[in-house]
């Protein structure tokens, strides 16, 4: 099967009122399509802005190829990406493949996909959102329409995704929600690099089931995003070899889902969970953070296990708070073979608040435990 890098330009005479005389735009010769597989047609993918308005004289000349087009500012690379995903929906259920050419894709909207019946597949191929306005989401999974069963066979892998930086407000990489009882977005996300969002993973109504495997989250300021009163969401959300990184805040649980990580990273971040109202399972992973100036760990009515790993603050300088755990209510982390290295505070106590945290065989610990989260 051969995989170009760029696609084939758009069959221009099919549009009407398109004269062949306009100024010329990147094109790029015809990619081998493999049978059964859907390409986004008429993608540039070369890195560079290319509105609409440089191939197609009128919105309507450019929606007689791209029906979903909504401006003539739209980019040409988003048409065609959402284009083929549009035509995957529509046969019942496909595959999308998106080559990978060594540059971007430019998108200044959001794509929609219904992740019961698409799949979409990257080679590392680039989604570009740096251009996303304000309140956009690059992809959302959005399940209306899609049959209750058999979701499981359609993924999402092989992408970059970048946003338009950490520092701009309300712009998040993946949303999950979907409005119809009693579907929900599950998703099998794998293998993508996501980075520069305001939220690289945004929860809403009706989203359970996701897993996460082999995908690296950074440079955002929140990674995992599950606000208050979600309805129907948050059932066995899963993290598998998975980084998350350099960000603000790695996990903010207010809305109580259940949340495994399983051989994962969780590094630098000035919280790595905030507001736990659900269950946090955190199982042979390694948390490392620099000397912290608020508590990692803040707990709300939920609860954190933590099953073998290792959790240390680097340097050599101590802790300057109270406890690294605080507690808004009477609730409870455990630890079980958790290593530690640097758990100093400058009460000794590890955690503050009306909570417990509960050592191997039951134990209430105010303390670290003799050899563990000692420099």
């Amino acid at each position: 099967m051969k995989r170009r890098g760029i696609l084939g330009s758009l069959p221009l005479a099919a549009a009407p009122g398109v004269s062949l005389a306009q100024a010329p735009v990147a094109t790029a010769l015809p990619t081998t399509r493999p049978r059964g597989v859907i390409l986004p047609d008429g993608a540039i993918a070369d890195g560079a802005s290319h509105p609409l308005s440089q191939r197609f004289p009128n919105i309507a000349a450019a929606r007689a190829v791209f029906p979903h087009a909504g401006a003539m500012t739209d980019e040409i690379d988003w048409c065609a990406l959402q284009g083929a995903v549009n035509r995957a929906d529509a046969q019942g259920g496909g595959g999308v493949h998106v080559p990978n050419g060594g540059r971007g894709y430019v998108l200044n909207r959001g794509l929609v996909i219904n992740p019961n019946k698409v799949t979409m597949r990257g080679d590392g191929s680039l989604l570009d959102f740096r251009t996303l306005p304000r309140g956009g989401r690059g992809i959302w999974f959005k399940a209306d329409g899609a049959p209750p069963y058999g979701h499981e066979k359609h993924v999402f892998e092989g992408f970059e995704v970048r946003g338009p930086g950490r520092g701009e407000p309300d712009r998040q990489a993946f949303h999950f929600q979907t409005d119809t009882a009693p579907l929900s977005s599950r998703v099998q996300l794998r293998d993508c690099a996501v980075h520069d969002f305001f939220t690289a993973l945004s929860f809403g109504d009706r989203a359970y089931f996701c897993t996460f495997s082999h995908c690296s989250f950074y440079h955002c300021t929140f990674v995992l995003n599950a606000p208050y009163n979600l309805h129907d969401s948050g059932e066995n959300v899963s993290f598998n070899q998975c980084a998350l990184f350099n960000s603000y805040c790695l996990i903010a649980n207010m809305a109580g889902f259940g949340l495994r990580f399983f051989a994962c990273s969780l590094d630098y971040a000035d919280r790595v969970v905030w507001d736990n109202n659900g269950q946090i399972d955190f199982t042979g992973c390694h948390i490392e953070i620099a000397v912290p100036r608020e508590p990692p760990f803040h707990n709300g009515v939920g609860r954190i296990d933590f099953q073998g790993g290792l959790f240390m603050i680097n340097g050599g300088d101590p802790p300057r708070l109270p406890g690294l755990f605080y507690f808004n209510v009477a609730s409870e982390v455990h630890m079980v073979g958790l290593r530690g290295w640097n758990w100093r505070t400058t009460t000794g106590r590890l955690a503050s608040g009306p909570g417990k945290i509960i050592w191997y065989g039951g134990t209430p610990i105010d303390a670290p435990p003799p050899g563990v989260g000692q420099p």
